[in-house]
């Protein structure tokens, strides 16, 4: 008998088996008792049955480049972006009464209330280092409520989160809007993706954060899955310990929500499909009760603001609503602007209706949109900025008022036009070779930028 079914018979005999049909837009609740910690052993790499590292000797002699010294980098152009820390900070556009609803949010989190962002986009946010950051600063200012939304599986390889562990088999199958070889079906929850798995020997965990200063505590997972015919059932373990058993198997497709409730504390949550069907999992969200912070990154390399039109209205919308974000923020616009041809009056037209389906499923919740990042190109030795980012932000700048979102422009807060080939001369560089992105540090800059005009400094 394989442990996953001896769990899930366990569970069937303690009455913890949850049944899909037992579930509606409010989450099924399963208190787990005794959780007395993440358990030491397996580690993710025991667990996986990797090898262990290698460990580096003293003897590895230090290896030099040799030849010419390398040519010293040319001077810095007198650019706004070569001061970075002397740039003003670039302030939130939009009707005052759409930014007095930004800055009410804030007021909120001063006042000890309960406070939650959810951040969308591509890879800048994928990364979570500028949206981590965030999270950072708003818990260690209002309190750790938790990692928020993460996938149990990583969606691919890179994908990661700040203060939580992941780990998972490579059974999984991901899936996404736009993904080559993808389902193509539209069934991809409120963050616009999902893993799934009828693999008994499939696994994925989440774990509070070990040492770092936040992620340490987390009082309850919920587990976001689709209900759907022939839909499998997903042993959940707690520490160890057996703890629930989720059947998704349902007349009709529709998401269903379970909250595991656990004493406050580190834990390791494990998912796994029992063998009994197909099981697909939109995403868990890891918090603590009372006031706070929760900062949410649902962020898809690659991606663009349209793709949202391909997922299933109704499980967004679900989705959305059991979040309850008082905050959304939409970080598109690189790769619009990488799409040469892309129109901007069709990228108005689809912002428009992206933007109809958020406030079709929030419709005063207070929300920004983020411009593009500079960028640079390098074509036959000669550096070139992307010129088609002015007019993706220009749109995104005249088409959020009309939806009650704000709008801060990214390109601007980095010194504007040619700043991130400037940041790439920087020592230490601010911004990646490839002229797209930033390195860590840089993410962080923007994230207390971003803070700043969020607030109004």
């Amino acid at each position: 008998m394989s442990r996953s079914t001896a769990s899930l018979l366990l569970l069937a005999a303690t009455g913890c088996l949850v049944a899909a049909s037992a579930l509606a837009l409010e989450p099924q609740i399963v208190v787990v008792i005794e959780a007395p910690g993440p358990p030491e052993h397996p580690t993710c790499r025991e667990a996986l049955q990797l090898p262990p590292p290698e460990i580096a000797t003293a003897d590895v002699p230090s290896i030099s480049s040799g030849g010419e010294p390398e040519t010293p980098p040319p001077p810095l152009p007198d650019h706004p972006a070569a001061r970075p820390d002397e740039l003003p900070v670039q302030p939130l556009e939009g009707p005052p009464d759409v930014i007095a609803r930004v800055r009410d949010v804030f007021a909120r989190g001063d006042a000890g209330e309960r406070v939650r962002l959810s951040f969308y986009g591509a890879s800048h946010t994928s990364a979570d280092w500028w949206t981590g950051q965030v999270r950072r600063t708003l818990q260690s200012r209002w309190g750790d409520l938790g990692h928020g939304f993460i996938l149990p599986a990583a969606l691919y390889s890179g994908y990661r989160g700040q203060d939580v562990n992941l780990c998972r088999t490579g059974g999984w199958r991901s899936d996404w809007a736009g993904r080559r070889g993808g389902r193509d079906d539209g069934l991809l929850g409120f963050a616009g993706m999902s893993v799934s798995s009828d693999d008994p020997e499939d696994f994925g965990w989440l774990e509070t954060a070990h040492s770092n200063p936040h992620g340490q505590r987390v009082e309850r997972f919920d587990v976001f899955s689709m209900a759907q015919p022939g839909g499998g059932t997903i042993a959940v373990e707690v520490d160890g310990r057996p703890a629930a058993a989720i059947t998704t198997d349902a007349t009709a497709v529709r998401l269903q929500q379970t909250r595991i409730d656990v004493p406050d504390g580190p834990h390791r949550m494990v998912l796994r499909p029992v063998g009994d069907g197909e099981v697909r999992l939109f995403g868990v969200s890891m918090e603590r009760a009372g006031g706070g912070a929760l900062v949410d990154t649902m962020g898809i390399r690659g991606r663009q603001a349209k793709d949202w039109l391909a997922w299933d209205d109704s499980l967004f919308a679900d989705g959305l609503q059991a979040l309850s974000p008082d905050l959304v923020v939409l970080a598109y616009g690189t790769n619009e602007a990488a799409d040469t041809r892309y129109d901007m009056s069709d990228y108005a037209t689809d912002l428009a209706a992206v933007l109809e389906k958020l406030r079709g499923a929030l419709p005063d919740v207070a929300c920004v949109l983020v411009g593009p990042s500079d960028r640079t190109r390098r074509r036959r030795g000669v550096w070139s900025t992307w010129a088609r980012t002015e007019l993706v932000a220009e749109v995104q700048r005249q088409v959020a008022p009309r939806y009650g979102c704000a709008f801060w422009d990214w390109q601007l807060a980095t010194g504007g036009p040619g700043s991130m080939r400037v940041w790439q001369q920087l020592s230490p560089a601010m911004a990646s070779r490839d002229g797209i992105h930033f390195v860590r540090r840089s993410y962080e800059w923007s994230a207390d930028r971003f803070l700043t005009a969020l607030e109004g400094g």
